[in-house]
């Protein structure tokens, strides 16, 4: 049960980094989107004078940047989507929480193997709605952020519990 603990233990802190860097990465490329739609909209406008001329061309200006308005709300994330990241990363913090508890219920031997086991699948149990949320969400893995979290993880497991993380 010592190792099933740890090993929870550790890919809910992993959990904890990858939701944190995904958001601030989704954060940002909606930043970038919304300041493109904003630039070529301006443009749109700011540049009637010239195209009054050639109102075909605005024209098709005008239509693509409303489709890719519409089309960009599939690949950007909006601020519900923010939200219910947000949700899941407050989830997963309270789950790592009740799990480092555990744990330490666990080492100090306040608990037994059996309550421990109880206490555990009770607790992973807890962990259906983090998932059906982040499932929603992230629909394909990013390496870099997978690494960056990778080594926020272990870097916290070695730095709060001296020792390696053995995923």
């Amino acid at each position: 049960m010592r190792e099933r603990i740890w090993a929870e233990m550790v890919d809910s802190k992993y959990k904890i980094y990858y939701l944190g860097f995904y958001l601030s990465k989704q954060r940002t490329n909606n930043k970038y989107f919304n300041i493109f739609i904003l630039v070529f909209s301006t443009t749109g406008v700011l540049g009637w004078p010239i195209l009054k001329e050639l109102p075909f061309i605005s024209s098709i200006i005008v239509m693509g940047m409303s489709i890719i308005k519409l089309i960009g709300t599939e690949f950007i994330p909006n601020d519900n989507t923010f939200k219910k990241i947000e949700k899941a990363i407050d989830l997963y913090c309270d789950h790592f929480n009740k799990i480092e508890n555990l744990w330490y219920e666990f080492e100090r031997e306040s608990v037994n193997e059996t309550k421990a086991q109880k206490k555990f699948y009770s607790i992973m149990n807890e962990e259906k709605e983090m998932n059906r949320i982040v499932n929603e969400i992230i629909k394909d893995g990013n390496n870099k952020i997978q690494n960056k979290a990778e080594i926020h993880s272990t870097n916290y497991f070695n730095n709060i519990f001296n020792q390696t993380s053995n995923e």
